[in-house]
């Protein structure tokens, strides 16, 4: 299996530009400027000139993994357009060369909601299918949230019991029996978000269940890896492991990047300390011992990696002021971003990327608390700032950033 980037002294530095949490739509205005700022989302930037300037800048600076989730340039909202995306991809090849990039695909927004009442569920991640000489991702996000409502159907189906008090999951019937439900739901995932930021509409698990299994058979067909979100301790682990280590189709997968979103939400928090956050990435990393524990002469071993973000709204920051308790700069009050970063640095961390950007954790926050506006450079700048003082080296070179991305030979 392979070992953790830190645990060489190396880290992999991204940067998430876009999201679909923060946009106009999603966030009416509270009277507060510069939360209001933050959350409309006004220094994302949408337009192709501006991404492009932006990923430059950031390449720039040492990032090599990029990941984009596209916008409409004239409404600001998060879209499905596959011409837009297949635009950035290409912006991406020519700006960023020897980065790694990744495509979102949220079930978040009006515009996204109205492309699949055109073209069904897969519309919304079509750009899985998309090679990159066409201008795709070597990574797109196939399980965030609304994937999820397949891990709700296995505890309502009475396959698994979780206790998200105590971090535990009980299996009480074979996983590789399940057959998903076709009742349309929606689903409380009690995620923090903008106003409008948490609504995935309705659908059944068998929509959902279809689309990954879908999107598991495009990375195949292309040879490039699958990329999963963790949003929720308990459920994504559980989903995540049911895809690659029980789904039959998902057993082929032999190269998967894991990204915990740290405060996403209630049932994923953001950590109050190094050991907790350490857990998690732990948890995460054991999704390729499981395989390994599985692997024969038709189950490949599955080569993991970790990414780790910190998903904090801008109103939430001040509580998240505490001192960081790791690293050269112990002692000292930071905010999460800045906490997170340290964390990732440390040699045991388990951690190959520090995501950092204006999906995330768009903001400073400085030492009483207050919140500023940030642009991703200026998040960068400030990553870079820390795995330096940690004695980090960042990887760079366009044969190990290439290695990292490849699908192990079979």
């Amino acid at each position: 299996m392979r070992l953790a980037l830190t645990s060489r002294g190396q880290l992999m530095l991204g940067v998430a530009m876009t999201g679909a949490k923060f946009t106009p739509a999603n966030h009416p205005d509270r009277g507060d400027p510069i939360n209001d700022l933050i959350s409309r989302g006004d220094l994302v930037p949408t337009s192709m000139e501006d991404l492009a300037a932006e990923m430059k800048a950031v390449h720039d600076m040492g990032v090599r993994y990029i990941h984009v989730h596209a916008r409409n340039p004239l409404t600001r909202e998060q879209t499905a357009d596959p011409d837009i995306y297949r635009a950035i991809g290409r912006i991406a090849q020519q700006v960023a060369p020897g980065s790694l990039l990744s495509f979102g695909g949220s079930r978040n927004g009006r515009e996204i909601h109205a492309a699949i009442e055109r073209g069904g569920e897969r519309a919304r991640i079509a750009h899985a299918a998309m090679p990159l000489a066409d201008g795709g991702a070597d990574f797109v996000t196939a399980q965030a949230a609304i994937e999820l409502q397949v891990c709700t159907d296995f505890e309502r189906q009475g396959y698994v019991a979780l206790d998200h008090t105590s971090g535990t999951v009980s299996v009480l019937k074979p996983l590789a029996t399940y057959r998903p439900s076709a009742v349309a739901e929606t689903v409380d995932l009690g995620v923090f978000s903008t106003a409008g930021g948490s609504s995935y509409g309705d659908s059944p698990a068998t929509e959902q269940m279809n689309t990954l299994r879908w999107v598991i058979a495009q990375r195949e067909k292309l040879v490039l890896p699958m990329e999963v979100e963790w949003v929720q301790r308990l459920r994504s682990r559980v989903l995540t492991d049911y895809l690659v280590n029980v789904l039959e189709s998902g057993r082929k997968i032999r190269r998967l990047n894991i990204t915990v979103l740290f405060g996403f939400s209630e049932p994923l928090p953001f950590p109050s300390s190094y050991p907790e956050f350490r857990a998690v990435v732990a948890e995460a990393r054991s999704i390729g011992e499981a395989r390994a524990a599985i692997c024969n002469a038709e189950i490949p071993p599955l080569d993991v990696t970790v990414a780790v973000g910190a998903a904090i709204l801008p109103h939430h920051g001040a509580r998240h002021l505490r001192e960081i308790d790791v690293g050269p700069q112990t002692g000292r009050l930071a905010g999460p971003t800045e906490r997170l970063a340290h964390w990732a640095c440390q040699f045991d961390s388990g951690v190959d990327i520090l995501r950092i950007g204006l999906e995330d954790a768009p903001f400073h926050l400085d030492s009483l608390g207050r919140v500023l506006p940030a642009t991703n450079p200026s998040l960068v700048e400030k990553a870079v700032e820390i795995v330096s003082m940690n004695g980090v080296q960042l990887v760079c070179d366009p044969a190990a950033v290439a290695e990292f991305g490849a699908v192990p030979q079979a």
